[in-house]
């Protein structure tokens, strides 16, 4: 006899419960080792082994890929926030700009092991791909959207659309960079590359 609606909702809200808790677990050893083993990560959720791989059947690569989009959401994000219209409108394109790098820079340093393990892993896992493909495909798509309402208001340079969003795309992934995140004091490199996007996305004056 098959389980009861009731029955199944509550073992899915389980099910979901527990995957959070297995990610929150991955992050924080991630976070703070760069590392983490699937035993260590059933301990720190307080599971067995055996709902690890329930859960996530590819195991601590099934893990890494959860972490990571999770952290790539967060990054994606910070970058995205401030690449409204109405941010264009009520603060400049200069200061939209330096929200957007000022933003990344910080998320990304702060994910930076993450990152690194997961980068690692991207030629052998498909799941590592596929999120960040996804989270790409969803930033492109907020830079075009931004832009092409930021040409409508005369706030941004005539020019292909999907070209500047993609303009947007590189330097954002651009922060990336450990010259850039592990600079003493990374506010003059964040300061030029936002001199450098406002100098390519500002309207030319009318002669």
């Amino acid at each position: 006899m098959g389980m009861g609606t009731t029955e199944a909702t509550t073992e899915s809200a389980r099910a979901t419960r527990t995957r959070t808790a297995l990610v929150d677990a991955a992050l924080a050893r991630l976070r703070t080792d760069g590392a983490f083993t699937t035993e260590q990560v059933a301990a720190d959720a307080g599971v067995s082994v055996a709902t690890v791989y329930n859960r996530f059947p590819d195991g601590r690569d099934g893990l890494l890929a959860a972490a990571f989009d999770r952290s790539l959401a967060r990054v994606v994000a910070a970058g995205d926030e401030p690449l409204t219209v109405e941010h264009l409108l009520d603060h400049g394109l200069e200061a939209a700009m330096a929200a957007m790098v000022d933003g990344l820079a910080g998320a990304f340093a702060e994910e930076a092991l993450v990152f690194r393990a997961a980068l690692a892993r991207l030629p052998e896992s498909r799941a590592i791909r596929d999120a960040y493909r996804s989270h790409e495909a969803g930033s492109r798509a907020v830079n075009r959207r931004f832009v092409e309402l930021g040409q409508a208001a005369g706030r941004i340079a005539d020019g292909d659309p999907d070209e500047l969003a993609d303009l947007l795309l590189v330097v954002g992934q651009g922060v990336n960079n450990p010259v850039l995140l592990g600079a003493a004091d990374r506010g003059p490199l964040c300061a030029h590359l936002t001199a450098a996007l406002v100098a390519v996305l500002s309207p030319e004056d009318p002669a």
